[in-house]
């Protein structure tokens, strides 16, 4: 707990795994044409804040070993209205677009609840560890 600590005093993101890693749902998983994401979603700790965005890791689990994986990193706003890239690894911006778009798309509400849901869990939580 004091990785998480260290990281609300610097006031960087925290991943939901670090705070919940017992959890079934650790990671978020997503299939695009043939290409398997690993998906770390943080969010802001600062009880403050009221960003209402998640970071959101996409990493590209690879079969084959002695493979580097590629990733992305974008920060996704939690209303659903618009994400910005903040690293796009050896992914080009099209690709990005269309990865978070087919992630966001279909499941749309689904995956809005489910990230706005670990966003309150994530408040909660820094208010009970700083209580």
């Amino acid at each position: 707990m004091n990785a998480v600590l260290s990281k609300i005093a610097k006031s960087i993101t925290v991943c939901y795994s670090e705070v919940f890693p017992d959890q079934d749902n650790e990671f978020l998983h997503h299939a695009y044409m043939g290409k398997l994401f690993l998906i770390a979603d943080s969010y802001c700790m600062n009880p403050d804040c009221t960003c209402q965005e998640a970071v959101l890791h996409f990493v590209q689990a690879y079969p084959r070993e002695n493979r580097k994986a590629d990733s992305f990193m974008v920060r996704f706003k939690l209303n659903g209205r618009g994400y910005k890239i903040h690293d796009y690894g050896r992914f080009t911006k099209r690709e990005i677009q269309a990865i978070v778009m087919h992630f966001t798309s279909g499941t749309d509400t689904m995956i809005l609840e489910l990230l706005n849901e670990r966003y309150k869990e994530m408040k909660e939580k820094v208010k009970e560890i700083l209580n």
